[in-house]
């Protein structure tokens, strides 16, 4: 295959698998709940299966009361323990232990929220009996990352811990530490241009729910500490991929510059995907894999899949899936936003980790944001949102966001 045509390749596959067309009538939201399991005492990470020095486990209380529930154990390909619900949800488990409850998307956004709710409640309730707590936080609080062990262990999971060491120790912490609130949205007609609209809303979603400041037992001096260990981990697959060029050329582009964890050269260095495609060293098996390897702000799947949410206490995380679906699927609401939307960069998203609401530019936009999303809520309908959760979200924007405060700062 020439060099052009193996370029050709890689365009055309991002185009055609991850910025898929859909129809606008598809307006589903879904979400990955993630949470930190600590021991009450002590405040350890919470071992994923009873070791020697401790008998306390995540897998021990989730079977005793998954089972109970219907939910069924199961492993993935790669060996990984899961959880398979009833209503075709999952529960799943991160690197460090940290335990993601996996939504199915919806368009019946407050039904969702209310099956979230309750489940995250069953397993709370079910970890404190047992001597576990669950913290809903972007980042372990307690722990530095020597205290935090790799609890899942896989041949992807040892690749991306050597290839992140190389950089720095960002990679250990986001992988086995952090916490987040992920949201999946349809890609719509345009999938480019709602994908670049989301990539610009991410600094300020990462300010308006920041909930990480503190980390091993210290303040850090960022409202989002999860989102700076993200701003230091690889800048080649992290952050908003070039914003001046069109969508799948963007990230065809991002893609082939990120580096290949999967291998080095022989000096030992490693290369960008890129550089080993380009002299022929590469397969189509090698390039899907590295494309699940890339960590943006958003995370074009197919679907649209938005990083940039510390982990929400359940009684707030129904807000950004409102203020999502409010500002991305009623037409009004979106074109309004364009108008005066400024185009995301590295020293925006630095400043809405550190300083979160404190950033006077970052309010002013957050709280337009909160209005225009709240309003483009309403006009999607009691069917995908119900008063119930649309009060909720009024609460904390009027509570939290109008008053320039993050989570964080009850922290």
């Amino acid at each position: 295959m020439t060099a052009v045509a193996t370029l050709d390749y890689f365009a055309r596959s991002v185009r055609e698998r991850l910025f898929v067309p859909q129809s606008d009538e598809r307006r589903r939201v879904g979400a990955e709940i993630e949470m930190l399991p600590v021991l009450e005492g002590s405040g350890l990470p919470c071992p994923l299966e009873p070791t020697s020095d401790e008998r306390r486990s995540s897998l021990s209380v989730i079977r005793a009361r998954g089972g109970a529930l219907g939910w069924r154990e199961k492993r993935s390909a790669k060996g990984a323990p899961y959880f398979a619900l009833p209503n075709g949800w999952t529960l799943t488990f991160e690197p460090g232990g940290q335990l993601e409850l996996c939504t199915l998307p919806s368009s019946a956004l407050s039904t969702m929220m209310r099956d979230v709710r309750a489940i995250i409640g069953e397993l709370r309730c079910a970890a404190a009996d047992a001597g576990i707590e669950l913290l809903s936080v972007g980042i372990d609080p307690l722990n530095d990352r020597d205290a935090a062990p790799l609890q899942l262990h896989s041949a992807r999971y040892e690749r991306m811990t050597r290839y992140f060491d190389s950089i720095g120790p960002s990679g250990v912490r986001m992988m086995r530490q952090t916490a987040a609130t992920q949201v999946s949205l349809d890609a719509g007609s345009d999938p480019g241009r709602r994908w670049r609209f989301l990539c610009d809303l991410t600094p300020y979603l990462t300010a308006i729910f920041a909930n990480s400041p503190r980390y091993g037992g210290s303040e850090t001096g960022f409202q989002s500490f999860r989102a700076r260990c993200w701003r230091l981990l690889d800048p080649s697959r992290t952050g908003v991929p070039r914003s001046e060029l069109p969508a799948c050329e963007a990230y065809t582009r991002f893609a082939l510059g990120a580096g290949d964890m999967s291998r080095v050269a022989g000096d030992g260095a490693y290369q960008s995907f890129g550089e080993w495609a380009s002299g022929g060293a590469w397969s189509v098996a090698g390039w899907e894999e590295h494309l699940s390897t890339l960590f943006p702000e958003v995370r074009p799947r197919g679907h649209l899949e938005v990083r940039s949410i510390d982990a929400l206490d359940p009684s707030m995380v129904g807000a950004p899936l409102v203020l999502l679906a409010g500002l991305v699927y009623d037409r009004a609401t979106a074109q309004d936003v364009e108008r005066f939307l400024p185009v995301a960069d590295e020293e925006m998203l630095n400043s809405a980790a550190e300083c979160a609401l404190r950033d006077g530019h970052i309010a002013q936009v957050a709280a337009e944001l909160a209005r225009l999303g709240l309003r483009g809520a309403r006009a999607l309908g009691e069917d995908m949102i119900a008063g119930d959760e649309l009060e909720q979200a009024e609460q904390f924007f009027s509570d939290w966001t109008l008053q320039r405060r993050s989570p964080a700062d009850s922290r």
